[in-house]
């Protein structure tokens, strides 16, 4: 069994990836945004790679990648104890890419079990056998506390295509955006695996018209907000998922902002509430989800890395994900009865000084 050592009354932090620089820096989530530490990334790990934070672990993946940044490897990484693992390889991954019509990873945290788990999609093209459905989905399932995988399978599935890098795990199911389209329509959905039923669905997004453009989704407390950007009119809606039944949904228009003209209509990164946080120049701003207003954040980016260098009319280079402290991990490596050094981890020494070393 995995150890931890987080719970709801532990700090908030937020974790700022710089695109452009590979700076890694975990900040506080409240008006201050104080740095509580920059990470060192591990030389061993694939950069520009497919990533997904989730209760303190990341889950990385070069997979995606094309050319000679392809790594089909899944590794989690702690960043604060500085220790990582490589998950065993996926059954999924016999389907060479010729074979392969989509792919794709959600990575997650289940509370009730105590356990870390990785979501691996494939879609294969139809092969000679007769039998075979079209529109069938091959489902891996990895989980940290027993190290292994487990395989199923979905019918029925018509989507064309499914971002991975829109993936997101919330209460036991991961979601991610398709599209497909017939002979009459262009249709956006959501494919949602829920790891409580082993049950994959498609949710229909919200009937929007005109249809918007560039929709994301990210967590929202125990609920899925799906945010439509709209450029043109610098105008952001957010609506909530949310299940009244089992696999019984509907959405709910949370806020519809409108955005002044220096403000980047792209969300960043989402707070620890679920607020959205957006660029405003060289600033960042938030949004209120009780008054609807946008607040600022903050009030340089200048600030927020050491060797920032913005360049005019661009916006900061971010990507933000809520974090929290956890001690997963810290075992690898270690020998029974070898009491750990505490040196290399010396700016986490109030997490490390709780640890049981004994146990």
């Amino acid at each position: 069994m995995i150890t931890t050592h987080d719970n709801n009354n532990n700090p908030k932090y937020l974790f700022f990836n710089n695109i452009n620089t590979h700076e890694l820096i975990i900040r506080s989530d409240d008006a201050q945004c104080q740095e509580y530490c920059t990470l060192d990334y591990p030389l061993d790990l694939p950069n520009h790679a497919w990533c997904a934070i989730s209760h303190g672990l990341m889950c990385l993946s070069g997979m995606f990648n094309d050319g000679f940044r392809y790594n089909p490897k899944i590794y989690l990484w702690n960043p604060l104890v500085e220790k990582y693992k490589v998950v065993p390889k996926s059954p999924l991954l016999k389907y060479t890419e010729e074979e392969t019509k989509w792919k794709a990873l959600a990575f997650g945290f289940l509370p009730e079990v105590n356990d870390y788990v990785v979501i691996h999609l494939v879609k294969p093209y139809l092969s000679c056998e007769p039998e075979d459905d079209p529109h069938t989905v091959m489902i891996g399932f990895y989980s940290l506390n027993s190290n292994s995988w487990k395989t199923s399978s979905e019918d029925g599935f018509l989507s064309e295509s499914l971002s991975s890098n829109d993936a997101v795990f919330v209460d036991g199911a991961a979601f991610w955006i398709g599209d497909y389209s017939d002979e009459h329509e262009y249709q956006q959905v959501i494919i949602c695996f829920d790891t409580n039923t082993d049950i994959m669905f498609e949710i229909l997004l919200p009937d929007i018209a005109p249809q918007l453009q560039n929709p994301v989704i990210h967590p929202f407390g125990g609920l899925i907000a799906y945010f439509v950007e709209d450029d043109e009119d610098h105008h952001l809606d957010v609506w909530v998922l949310k299940n009244d039944a089992v696999n019984e949904f509907h959405w709910v228009n949370k806020m519809s902002i409108d955005l002044s003209e220096d403000v980047w209509v792209e969300v960043l990164g989402i707070r620890n509430n679920g607020e959205p946080i957006l660029a405003k120049s060289n600033s960042l701003i938030s949004c209120n989800y009780d008054n609807h207003e946008p607040y600022d954040f903050v009030d340089s980016c200048d600030r927020l890395s050491p060797s920032s260098n913005y360049e005019e009319h661009h916006k900061p280079p971010f990507v933000i994900w809520p974090f929290v402290e956890t001690l997963v991990l810290l075992d690898i490596g270690r020998k029974p009865n070898t009491i750990l050094s505490r040196k290399p981890w010396h700016r986490n020494r109030n997490l490390l000084e709780s640890f049981n070393y004994s146990s």
